[in-house]
């Protein structure tokens, strides 16, 4: 039979827990504090500039200090967006590139959507065609058994 290997996307989703929320904003205010600390910087040159006289070298400050500000703002929104997610609810985290033998007959609907779930970091699910070909629930161990 005639095949062929070809690269497709497949997205990335995470299920929301307590232990994403926490990463994800932890990330985030990070992201905001980094963000003010440059700001604070770009403002105090801006401020060092005027006092020397030379407010004609200011315009590529000042666009930065606009861009850092609008970044400021949406990682903001960005942080009130993660607090309203919902446990169990699937976010989309990313693409990776996957490969699949592609066959005569194939459904192409099968062969453009899939996706990876995952749950604090460990792969729950696996989804082609918008089905679900492999779940996982939480891994069980035996007493004594380390757990992966």
């Amino acid at each position: 039979m005639q095949a062929v290997l070809i690269s497709r996307a497949v997205t990335v989703k995470s299920k929301v827990t307590p232990l994403l929320k926490a990463r994800l904003g932890a990330e985030t205010q990070k992201a905001i504090r980094d963000t003010e600390q440059e700001l604070e910087r770009i403002s105090a040159e801006i401020e060092r500039r005027r006092g020397l006289g030379k407010p004609d070298d200011l315009s590529g400050l000042e666009r930065k200090a606009r861009e850092l500000q609008a970044r400021k703002e949406a990682l903001t929104t960005k942080l009130r967006e993660i607090a309203r997610l919902s446990e169990g609810q699937e976010i989309t985290q990313g693409q990776v590139q996957g490969f699949y033998e592609v066959r005569v007959g194939d459904s192409w609907s099968e062969i453009a959507s899939a996706e990876i779930v995952l749950e604090d970091g460990r792969v729950v699910a696996i989804r082609e065609g918008g089905s679900v070909t492999v779940e996982f629930g939480p891994r069980e161990t035996a007493v004594g058994e380390p757990e992966r």
